[in-house]
């Protein structure tokens, strides 16, 4: 269903100048197609589709797709479902051939069939494992503190002051910037500890609560224009 639903975000634009969102998931994209390869070579179909599922929900669904939301991410969707496809194309031989039709429809792909294509190679110049390291453990503070905020009951459209996170991190100030937007902070604070842990500050000032509702008027309008 996932998978499915991909297709219709994904596009045959030729991707531009890649943002740190897009390198992460080109890379995690070349590992898996290096170890799912390696996976199948060694009959061990298991570790091969378990890795395979992880990036479709964990890195595709959940993290890029939700982190580029407000970007044009269509490109490298569609190159990451070419691939995808690719993959599938032995262990789910129509589900495969029906979606790779779909995407050749919209001139995503060029092959009459996913069958006649050759084998993905990972292109191990775009492998960044510091880089996936990086963003595994920026998507787990975002989970924690999308968790702090249900606890507060404070939707994510709503903008707060700050969030301190404990026991992470980073120097990379392209990825924190990245963690305040997904959680809708302006400003990240980090602390030492021992576990990961999120607080949040929750006092709207007038600033915050005006911006809240614009965003919300926004949304609202952009509904009605659907």
């Amino acid at each position: 269903n996932i998978l499915w639903n991909l297709q219709n975000l994904a596009s045959n634009n030729k991707i531009g100048k890649p943002d740190l969102e897009d390198k992460w998931i080109i890379s995690k994209l070349n590992s898996l197609i290096k170890d799912y390869s390696e996976g199948l070579d060694k009959f061990e179909l298991h570790n091969a589709m378990r890795k395979f599922s992880d990036f479709v929900m964990h890195d595709l669904s959940r993290g890029y797709v939700q982190m580029t939301r407000e970007k044009d991410n269509s490109a490298v969707i569609g190159l990451c479902l070419e691939n995808l496809l690719k993959m599938l194309a032995p262990i789910s031989p129509f589900l495969a051939e029906k979606m790779w039709q779909n995407l050749k429809e919209k001139g995503i792909v060029k092959e009459e069939s996913v069958h006649l294509c050759e084998w993905p190679k990972e292109d191990k110049k775009k492998i960044d494992e510091k880089l996936e390291e990086e963003f595994e453990k920026a998507l787990k503070v975002i989970e924690a503190g999308m968790a702090a905020r249900d606890s507060a009951k404070i939707g994510l459209r709503w903008p707060l002051a700050k969030a301190t996170v404990e026991g992470y991190e980073s120097k990379n100030s392209e990825i924190k910037e990245i963690i305040a937007r997904q959680l809708n902070v302006k400003k990240i604070e980090l602390k030492k500890g021992k576990e990961l842990k999120v607080s949040l500050d929750l006092q709207v000032t007038p600033e915050l609560e005006a911006e809240g509702f614009a965003r919300e008027f926004a949304r609202k309008v952009q509904e009605e224009r659907k």
